[in-house]
């Protein structure tokens, strides 16, 4: 029988508090790390990993898989998080993070199996998510490439380059997905250098633009179920998220961006996730 609605919300928000479990794990592993940048992004990458795209855990290469890039890199306790739910990694890869000789650190590895591309320096995620958007329309491939960006990152000039290259090959297979959870690294990006008014900014720049609550799962599955949203444009999603959702202690403050992570302080977030 088909899933309805109500148990597709209830089986994406079970896995959104398994990745917050795994990055407090990892996190916890490590002694500290990314916490607040991760977690913004976790009820996203639950609806992409266990809904929106098309991959194959256990044939990580093939060819037609659609591609995430994690161009917010620093946020790799979440895409590390995820692939262990998914099944690209074994669960003990979790406990390896930051660790000696671990391909799980603190910015994505392109060793590790669902990893499309090593990460970190930020503002170069979408120029390579627009060559393999126009590749994949070279070679007559369907798949979809998503590209997530955070919103302080979005102070990087490269990040419009590569917009204006996608609108100029109107590339309807690229979604950059804007993680606008208004804080960066050491304050609010407003503070820093202000990116708004972020839809307007990205339809003049030629894409198509949805915003949404990034926290709502029914919110995020429609966003997703809407691209593309022009079939001549590529498609940006700006998703409204909280730095730190799911742990009160960390949500909405710079302090959490990367902090770190004591016995007590994982036993608190944990808590606050509910039973799993």
């Amino acid at each position: 029988m088909a899933e309805t609605r109500e148990e597709l919300i209830k089986r994406l928000d079970l896995q959104a508090r398994r990745i917050r479990h795994n990055i407090w794990r990892a996190l916890k592993a490590s002694g500290s790390g990314h916490a607040g940048g991760s977690l913004s992004a976790a009820d996203m990458l639950a609806v992409l990993y266990f809904h929106t795209m098309n991959v194959r855990p256990k044939e990580p290469d093939w060819p037609d898989r659609d591609r995430f890039i994690l161009s917010k890199g620093h946020a790799n306790a979440g895409l590390g998080a995820t692939l262990a739910v998914a099944g690209f990694v074994e669960d003990s890869y979790v406990e390896t993070f930051y660790g000696l000789e671990s391909l799980f650190g603190m910015h994505p590895d392109i060793k590790v199996p669902g990893i499309e591309m090593s990460t970190g320096g930020l503002g170069h995620g979408l120029s390579v998510g627009v060559g393999m958007a126009l590749g994949a329309r070279i070679k007559g491939q369907s798949f979809r490439t998503y590209v997530m960006i955070g919103d302080g990152e979005l102070h990087e000039g490269s990040n419009w380059e590569a917009a204006m290259s996608a609108a100029q090959y109107r590339l309807s297979n690229l979604t950059a997905i804007i993680d606008s959870n208004k804080i960066s690294q050491s304050a609010h990006v407003a503070e820093v250098m202000g990116v708004e008014p972020l839809a307007a900014k990205w339809e003049a720049f030629g894409w198509a633009v949805h915003e949404f609550n990034g926290h709502d799962i029914g919110e995020i599955v429609d966003a997703f179920g809407r691209l593309p949203l022009d079939s001549r444009r590529p498609n940006a999603l700006i998703a409204h998220t909280v730095k730190g959702k799911g742990a009160s202690f960390a949500e909405d403050t710079y302090l959490w961006h990367q902090n770190t992570v004591n016995d007590e302080i994982f036993a608190k977030a944990v808590a606050e996730l509910g039973e799993l």
